[in-house]
């Protein structure tokens, strides 16, 4: 395709960050977002839990937390999506609460010190205190996509960059490659909003390796499934192990088990997020450790169950020090960087929930670089129709690629046994 199309802002990828930020700024400028794998973005691996920041370490960050989930809770609700399916529970360690429990107060978090619900039996776990944490949110995370991606739909196309033609200090055009046809697209500003993908963007300017390694860190997440008619309605983190519950069709329900390991392992620079990571025995036998301790009757439970897994990727940025922002002990648990080029920005949020303040940021950039120049491109400007079209948007536990098990037969495959 020859035609060169004029636009005010080009977005690189469909997940929840780029379809927030392009919200945000489709009633003030014309913008095209591109996307190669709408459907199956970083954010539809998601398990649908956001804090209200009582994990937080840093006060600012805590309260960040807090006012992004009190925003989400109203957006969803709104969109009729349910956004507290259970309440959320916790038992901490002494050790952790040493480093967050001031900041509850200084952050306005509400919480309450209850009980575990029955199923769990915190004595078998390390020494705790337990809590309940009305503000957190859990919600079909795939519902909440569709809700803001719905009416942007016929403005995403389905397509890859190619490569950046680059003058002075910024880039002046863009080629991208739309289903095999190039496209020639002109944008006065262009955001990265690839979660992963953001280091393979980058490289693309041109600038040092080190640079593209030191951009961001990509973590495996491991989502052990647990699916079937006696999946106790509950969500909780018990120690290092969140548990979350999702209804599902037929009176089943669901639990999402992820472990977080004591020493995550990151990978630095460009990541192919086509290519999902490799499942780690070792990590899914000690979740089932830990949720065996927590457990009043665990292998009882377990064998009315039918078990699954998948394992995606968590992206975060690095912070100031050059420690992931997972950790949230900088004030601010997202990151924006130009890389030197004027017209261009790569944004990071350390959680789907942070993608709104993200588009905040980015917008107010957008805003102070540009008077909308170009009108929103049409039909006669040679794009495809937009990708978002009569396209399925599920989340990954919703795969009908899933491949379910018995106990006992999941547990010989992951060699599992007490």
């Amino acid at each position: 395709m020859s035609q060169e199309i004029p636009v005010d802002v080009l977005i690189l990828g469909g997940g929840i960050q780029g379809v927030t930020l392009m919200r945000e700024l489709i009633p003030e400028y014309s913008v095209i977002l591109v996307d190669d794998e709408f459907g199956d973005a970083e954010s539809l691996h998601f398990h649908g839990y956001f804090s209200s920041g009582w994990n937080a370490a840093n006060p600012q960050a805590a309260e960040i937390y807090r006012c992004a989930a009190q925003r989400w809770h109203k957006e969803l609700a709104t969109s009729g999506v349910n956004s507290r399916i259970t309440d959320f529970h916790a038992a901490l360690t002494p050790d952790f609460l040493k480093t967050v429990k001031d900041n509850w107060a200084r952050a306005a978090i509400t919480f309450e010190e209850v009980e575990l619900p029955e199923i769990f039996d915190p004595d078998d776990l390390p020494a705790n205190r337990r809590f309940r944490f009305p503000g957190d949110l859990i919600f079909d995370g795939a519902a909440a996509y569709r809700s803001i991606s719905e009416p942007l739909r016929k403005q995403i196309y389905p397509g890859r960059l190619a490569s950046f033609q680059l003058g002075g200090a910024g880039i002046e055009r863009v080629t991208l490659d739309m289903d095999g046809r190039s496209c020639e697209v002109k944008p006065e500003l262009v955001i990265s909003a690839c979660g992963a993908g953001n280091a393979e963007v980058i490289r693309h300017l041109g600038v040092a390796e080190e640079q593209i390694q030191n951009a961001q860190l990509v973590r495996p997440l491991h989502m052990l499934l647990a699916r079937g008619p006696n999946i106790p309605p509950v969500s909780a983190f018990l120690i290092d192990l969140v548990v979350m519950y999702h209804p599902l069709e037929g009176g089943e329900g669901l639990w999402i088990l992820t472990l977080n390991p004591e020493v995550p392992k990151f990978n630095a620079g460009v990541v192919d997020m086509s290519i999902p990571p490799e499942i780690e025995n070792d990590l899914l036998c000690a979740t089932f450790e830990r949720l065996s301790s927590a457990m009043v009757a665990f292998e009882a439970w377990a064998q009315g169950c039918q078990w699954s897994v998948y394992a995606g990727w968590k992206t975060d940025a690095p912070g100031p020090d050059g420690d992931p922002l997972v950790q949230l002990d900088y004030p601010t648990p997202y990151q924006l960087d130009d890389f030197g080029v004027q017209n261009f920005l790569a944004v990071w949020p350390n959680h789907w929930g942070l993608a709104a303040n993200v588009a905040d940021d980015a917008a107010s950039w957008v805003r102070s670089k540009l008077k909308s120049c170009h009108p929103q491109p049409g039909a006669d400007s040679g794009l495809s129709p937009g990708s978002g079209v009569g396209h399925s948007i599920e989340n990954k536990w919703q795969s009908d690629k899933l491949n379910w098990l018995c106990w006992e037969d999941f547990a010989r495959k992951v060699g599992y046994h007490r």
